[in-house]
Parts: C-alpha cells; sequence; structure tokens
C-alpha cells in the first residue's frame, strides 16, 4: 500500500529533500511478507523532485535472491537540478515491545547493483547524480540501483526481522556554486571521491 503526503515550503535557493520510506518484512531462511509505503515531504518553490521506481511487492525472500527493485529520481519542477541521494538500510527484531538492531550496511549485509556510471558516492554518504537533472519524467535519471537482496551466509538471528530502507533525496539548483553552498557549506574539496564530483558538476552550473 502505497501513501503520500506533501508539505511545501515557500523559499528558493535552498535543497529540496524528498524521503521515501520502503518498509518490508523479510526473514534469512523462511517465508515471509512485504509491504511498502512511500512518503514525499517537502517541496521547495519549483524545485520539486520525485522518487519513481519498479517493485513488485514479493511474499517469500531467500538469502542472495536479489528482488526488482528500480529506483529513479524525476525532476518534477521547472529548473535544472543537481541532485543527491542518501540510503539508509536498517535490519530490526521486533519482540514484546523491544527493539533490537541487527548489521545492516551496504555492501556487508545488503547488496545493492549500484549504477557507478552515472552515480558517485561520496565520503559524506551520499550518491551524487554526475549530471543535470532536467525537468520532465522523460528527463528521469538513471537508475540508482535496480534490484536489492540480502547478503548469503547470515546468521539465525536475521530469521523474522524487518528490513526497512529509507532513500532521502536533496536536490539544488544548478546557479553557480550552489550545490556547494548548499552541501558542502561552501569548502571545494580537491581530492577523493568528493573532489571527483565537485570536477564533474561544476562544468554544469550556469
Amino acid at each position: 500500500m502505497i501513501q503520500r503526503n506533501q508539505s511545501r515550503y515557500l523559499m528558493w535557493g535552498v535543497p529540496v529533500v524528498i524521503v521515501c520510506l520502503i518498509i518490508g518484512s523479510t526473514a534469512a531462511y523462511a517465508a515471509m511478507t512485504m509491504r511498502e509505503e512511500k512518503v514525499n515531504l517537502f517541496q521547495i518553490g519549483n524545485l520539486q523532485t520525485k522518487i519513481d521506481e519498479v517493485f513488485t511487492e514479493p511474499t517469500t525472500i531467500l538469502p542472495n535472491k536479489p528482488i526488482e527493485k528500480k529506483v529513479t529520481i524525476t525532476n518534477s519542477g521547472t529548473v535544472n537540478q543537481f541532485v543527491r541521494v542518501m540510503l539508509h538500510p536498517e535490519v530490526r527484531i521486533e519482540s514484546k515491545g523491544a527493539t533490537q538492531l541487527l548489521p545492516s550496511k551496504i555492501g556487508n549485509e545488503i547488496l545493492l547493483d549500484l549504477n557507478s556510471a552515472n552515480w558517485k558516492l561520496g565520503e559524506d554518504g551520499y550518491y551524487y547524480y554526475l549530471n543535470v537533472l532536467k525537468p520532465g519524467k522523460s528527463n528521469a535519471t538513471e537508475n540508482l540501483f535496480t534490484q536489492v537482496k540480502l547478503k548469503s551466509g547470515l546468521g539465525q538471528e536475521y530469521q523474522q526481522a524487518v528490513f526497512s530502507l529509507l532513500i532521502k533525496v536533496e536536490a539544488i539548483n544548478c546557479g553557480k556554486y550552489a550545490y556547494r553552498d548548499a552541501w558542502w557549506q561552501g569548502t571545494v574539496p580537491t581530492s577523493g571521491a568528493l573532489g571527483i564530483i565537485d570536477r564533474q558538476l561544476v562544468g554544469k552550473t550556469i
């Protein structure tokens, strides 16, 4: 079941944040049910960004068995944007009113086929889209990832656990150095992944 709520803030030049909450139940070695919930929260001026996905709710999931989930970002506003995405996976066990969190790191327990050609992970934990995102559904980003799976060999404690994936999207207009001010407090990264990202974006500002 998908639920949507939107609230608007009339402010220009501030990055838009959209949170997509995807909650599913999963058992590492057993059958399970899974449900999805999506919430779009913020809209700022003409900066409007939407998370789109292709997702079929499974009835069973097993370790190392991928579930199709194609995630793209659409610019539903009227101005060109730069976007970045934060992924927050969580695996938890809920019992008698208590919650226990289990390790759920992307690349370890949670495996995604991330698109490294058009997206790049920065040292700050965000995945940056390396191109300008133009308005219109036909101009959506390439997939950030297309499938999700649990790593094989997880312990018995993962049985009957609940898996959540929070996807947070931030967008900023393509004005010169606006992304540096909004995302990096005006600093200019010169090395590492953020340095590469900056060199990709700086030539595409207006």
